[in-house]
């Protein structure tokens, strides 16, 4: 069975499928005979902002669907890797390019405010000479931190459009307090683009290196219909545990629709091995899985 939210998604911009990609002809005709079979209507409009409509009805339906039979997860949207204990420690970049003492800024201040004023005349060490070698020294200090920072590389945090996480065994961090435990994360792909193809799979490969603990489930989502996008994505070397379709059944109706006689038989013999080796799996097959986590 497709998603239960899919036909709200789909639709058809410039009379095309939202899903296929206006140069590509075999992507059209894939296109047509794949919403054909989902029954999408030929004048629905495709969605605006598809996919953030989709990310929130995905996490509506995954959150019911768990209710039952994995009550203690809880599925969210736009999550940030650094929010789960598995990845607590990216955080501490961010931490060091912050005023790293501000207690000590303070104490300096008092001093300054408080102290200074009433030392008067008396003998011993002048505390504002001392209040003023602190604070230059603290400086010195930030100014090398800052400058080491720079250096670095400066990368985008890595964000999960849908999360999976279980607050229930959440591990507690010294800097960064109670953290759930994530349990899955999913890259939402509407369509695939040569350009972007790879941005999951780096995704995942940081997610395995970066983590400390347990490696999340992690996958792409994903409404493409071409064998040969899907089989650039899926057939990888296991930066991606597999690739979940939104609508497969259909799909392989579609593609055995459309992709016959000798020129298109090696992409369509292609894809039913990925579907045979479970590389790609369908959105109930996601449902499932998660439920046992």
């Amino acid at each position: 069975m497709p998603a239960p939210f899919v036909i709200d998604l789909c639709g058809y911009r410039d009379g095309r499928p939202s899903t296929s990609d206006k140069n590509d002809s075999l992507s059209i005709e894939l296109g047509q005979a794949f919403f054909d079979m989902l029954g999408v209507p030929q004048d629905k409009p495709a969605a605006q902002s598809v996919d953030k409509k989709w990310s929130a009805a995905m996490v509506e339906d995954l959150g019911r669907q768990l209710s039952d039979v994995a009550p203690h997860l809880v599925v969210r949207a736009e999550r940030r890797l650094e929010e789960f204990e598995q990845y607590a420690h990216l955080k501490a970049l961010k931490s060091l390019a912050e005023d790293t003492a501000p207690e000590v800024s303070d104490a300096l201040s008092r001093l300054e405010m408080e102290l200074v004023p009433r030392q008067g005349a008396a003998p011993g060490i002048d505390l504002a000479e001392l209040a003023a070698d602190l604070r230059a020294a603290m400086a010195a200090a930030d100014d090398r931190r800052r400058a080491l920072i720079d250096l670095l590389a400066d990368e985008s945090p890595l964000r999960l459009d849908v999360a999976v996480d279980r607050p229930d065994t959440a591990a507690r961090n010294t800097n960064s307090g109670v953290l759930p435990h994530l349990v899955a994360g999913f890259s939402l792909k509407w369509s695939l683009r040569t350009d972007r193809l790879q941005d999951p799979r780096t995704q995942g490969a940081k997610m395995a290196s970066m983590r400390r603990g347990r490696m999340p489930h992690f996958a792409t989502v994903t409404m493409e219909p071409r064998p040969y996008m899907l089989g650039r994505l899926g057939r990888g070397t296991g930066d991606l545990d597999c690739v979940y379709h939104l609508a497969l059944p259909t799909l392989i109706d579609a593609v055995e629709a459309v992709y016959v006689g000798p020129a298109r038989s090696k992409q369509r013999d292609m894809f039913m091995r990925m579907v045979e080796q479970r590389r790609l799996r369908d959105y109930d097959d996601l449902v499932a899985y998660v439920g046992t986590l």
